[in-house]
């Protein structure tokens, strides 16, 4: 992720019309303070206990992985993974939950200092976590520390 070489924000936005819409939501001019957001259009998102998502998102940035933006919520100890819309529909990983069409997500400005912040903001790398790399991270980083989030 540390390249020199880094897309404008602009040409990152017109690669992915999703980001525009989540940069745009996002801009601290656009987003004061943290607001709810529809899942399942622009964006679909996977949540997944701290713990396990944090080594997840360490597991992914050293494989050199593109990691998405990444919500942290330290109130309630889960990590919030924004995938592709239409994701969540095919994800079915135990201890996870996929969020769709239906869901509702809170997003915040960037560089908010509550206790929901970016841990990989919009604008820090791709447009989204690819899938099928989070499950690999997970499932390398340790799938039997998911269980607690099963069912909720």
């Amino acid at each position: 992720m540390g390249s020199c070489n880094r897309p404008s924000e602009r040409e990152l936005m017109s690669a992915h019309p999703g980001r525009s819409t989540l940069t745009s939501s996002v801009r601290t001019g656009g987003l004061l303070q943290p607001r709810l957001f529809a899942a399942g259009q622009d964006w679909d998102a996977i949540r997944v206990e701290a713990g396990p998502g944090l080594r997840a998102l360490r597991f992914l940035e050293s494989a050199d992985a593109g990691v998405g933006p990444v919500l942290h919520d330290r109130g309630s100890r889960r990590l919030y993974f924004l995938t592709p819309p239409g994701s969540a529909g095919a994800w079915e990983r135990e201890g996870t939950r996929a969020l769709g069409r239906g869901s509702w997500v809170v997003l915040v400005p960037s560089g908010w200092g509550g206790s929901v912040r970016w841990v990989s903001g919009p604008f820090d790398g791709p447009a989204f976590t690819d899938p099928a790399e989070l499950a690999t991270a997970l499932s390398v980083t340790g799938p039997s520390s998911l269980a607690g989030e099963a069912g909720r």
